[in-house]
């Protein structure tokens, strides 16, 4: 019936004993990608509750023990997303958000693909809204990758 096996036992007993240590290194790599990004000229926003300029942030601030490993930003109107979401090294497009490692995509070509681009701007879903699941990996190694995607579209243009 409703029974998980050994293994699944196993394996679930082992991820709760990191989750802890995970999910700080989660808080903490957003953090450090959110400013970066706000910072960057080629980025137009920055969605993250953990930014002081965030509409929710003082709420998210009592709320919350962190502000979560998700982000949204959109990159300038006249930079293509699609092309910055290609120049990416390490940093996998996907279909599905979480995990360990850092991971992106693009709602406008995936969740809200089947809205009209009407329906989509209505939603406040632009196509270079970009969500970022970042990983535990070396934050450095996190920023590098947007930066040097960043700048190669800035550079193509």
């Amino acid at each position: 019936g409703g029974n998980i096996s050994d293994f699944m036992c196993y394996l679930l007993e082992r991820s709760i004993k990191t989750l802890g240590v995970r999910i700080e290194k989660h808080n903490a790599n957003a953090q450090i990608v959110a400013e970066f990004l706000k910072d960057n000229p080629s980025v137009k926003k920055v969605y993250y509750p953990g930014l002081t300029d965030h509409p929710n942030y003082e709420i998210a601030k009592k709320q919350m023990h962190g502000f979560g490993g998700m982000l949204s930003f959109e990159i300038n109107e006249k930079l293509d997303a699609k092309e910055f979401q290609n120049s990416l090294k390490m940093i996998k497009a996907s279909m599905s958000l979480a995990g360990v490692e850092s991971t992106i995509l693009m709602p406008s070509l995936t969740s809200h693909a089947l809205l009209s681009e009407e329906e989509r701007n209505r939603q406040g879903i632009s196509d270079g809204l970009l969500r970022l699941s970042v990983g535990i990996e070396d934050v450095e190694d996190i920023v590098f990758d947007l930066q040097q995607a960043l700048q190669k579209i800035q550079n193509s243009k």
